[in-house]
């Protein structure tokens, strides 16, 4: 416990939340000694979250570049210190980029925190179902939970509401002027053409919602939506791999859940692949080195500095995250197939896929959707940032820091579930076939 009464010393750590503002906590020792669970803590004590509700969120380092989720023992503004090395590390960014990019510490959802588990707390911690609610929010304006068109209206209906806005307050015609606010930019740029659609449908979900609903009731409800969505409680991270119909590498979005490994095409955020956990055989981490790079596309940011002068028939590593999972082609006909990520977060994919796969077995987070509930709640704001990573860590003297990986990038066929150009129907394609042995395994 943080007591800064207890000594002379007194420093100041600043702690983002989820609804732009932030917390200022005083310890009574050095910044460098305050671990990220006694900060959370302290953070949640201010808030006025439960102790149990505490258990819902974690400490984060966040930037543009980078977001990893820290674990109680680590020392964050110890690893703020070390944030150049760590984007050397695990993302792909020029030597300038990492040099001018500088964390902050928030307070965010913890991934591992059971969906079971927080759909009884926010029945009983107004403050800890705010601040979920507000991530939830955060994450799908801003595109990193994907849903259908009808939800996203619905959702922004509800937001509009929350936020006391009425339906007289919005003239015919005019919320599709406020729709980059309300809406994702996927789901803007869909009906683009098709402006008045926007104000159309989310007039109505606007005009169904209770006139007498409470923010407790409204958070609960935007929240409870989510939750039916596969994408809930993502932990994301960046890659890329070779889709069928693409001359060069895509950029990928890759989300793991206890119960799914989902692959988002990061320019048009249209869904590549679904793949269930209870499908996946194994999954595996290792370095591939490619000697043959011609025709390959690599993004020289992603290869290791030393290698990028030199023919190129040089051989490079790269690190990759494989899965192998089985496809149900028909009713008795299965046929295995092998997905390569390539990613410097590749390590953290792993480490990651296999800890949510333990948690599974623990936790069962079967979406039931509890009945809304009567309560008062602070009113939701605006959103800032999420996002979530798990990282290795190695112990030196009294610290932990993260394990350092190889290099990144990609290579091999890759097709699945994807969408219509109104990015609202999935349609199956046919998955190309490979061999375990080709990737050295």
């Amino acid at each position: 416990m943080l007591t800064p009464e207890s000594s002379k010393i007194k420093s100041v750590i600043w702690v983002v939340l989820m609804d732009k503002k932030k917390q200022k906590i005083t310890a009574g020792r050095e910044c460098d000694q305050v671990s990220a669970g006694e900060l959370r803590d302290a953070v949640c004590r201010k808030l006025r979250i439960t102790a149990e509700g505490a258990q819902a969120f974690s400490i984060w380092l966040c930037s543009p570049l980078l977001q990893l989720q820290l674990k109680p023992s680590h020392y964050p503004t110890a690893l703020c210190e070390l944030w150049f090395d760590l984007l050397a590390q695990f993302a792909a960014v020029t030597e300038q980029q990492a040099k001018s990019d500088l964390p902050i510490i928030m307070l965010m959802r913890n991934v591992f925190y059971p969906l079971g588990q927080e759909k009884l707390l926010i029945q009983t911690d107004p403050q800890a179902r705010y601040y979920l609610t507000a991530e939830a929010m955060f994450n799908f304006l801003t595109g990193r939970y994907p849903v259908e068109d009808e939800l996203a209206f619905k959702l922004a209906a509800i937001q509009l509401k929350m936020e006391g806005n009425k339906l007289h307050n919005f003239p015919p015609g005019s919320l599709q002027t406020i729709s980059h606010h309300i809406l994702p930019w996927d789901v803007v740029k869909h009906k683009k053409k098709h402006p008045l659609l926007i104000d159309k449908r989310i007039r109505s979900h606007l005009g169904d919602l209770m006139s007498s609903a409470t923010a407790g009731t409204l958070d609960h409800l935007y929240i409870s939506h989510l939750w039916t969505q596969s994408c809930y409680r993502c932990a994301f991270f960046l890659g890329q791999t070779e889709v069928q119909g693409h001359r060069k590498d895509v950029p990928i979005k890759v989300g793991i859940t206890p119960h799914n490994v989902i692959i988002w095409n990061k320019a048009t955020n249209n869904l590549i692949q679904l793949i269930p956990v209870k499908d996946i055989s194994s999954t595996n981490f290792y370095t591939k080195t490619i000697a043959e790079l011609a025709n390959k596309d690599i993004d020289t940011q992603l290869v290791k500095s030393e290698s990028r002068s030199g023919n190129s028939s040089k051989k490079i590593p790269f690190d990759v995250w494989l899965i192998n999972f089985t496809v149900f082609a028909s009713i008795r006909k299965r046929n295995k197939t092998a997905v390569p990520i390539y990613s410097k977060q590749a390590c953290m994919m792993q480490a990651m896929f296999t800890r949510m796969r333990e948690e599974s077995h623990i936790h069962s987070d079967k979406s039931v959707r509890p009945e809304i509930i009567q309560g008062n709640a602070t009113e939701v704001d605006s959103m800032t940032r999420s996002y979530d990573f798990s990282n290795p860590t190695l112990k030196i003297g009294s610290k932990e820091v993260p394990i350092g990986t190889k290099h990144v990038s990609k290579k091999e066929n890759l097709r699945g579930l994807t969408l219509n150009k109104k990015g609202n129907k999935a349609k199956k394609t046919v998955v190309k076939q490979t061999v375990a042995a080709k990737y050295d395994i």
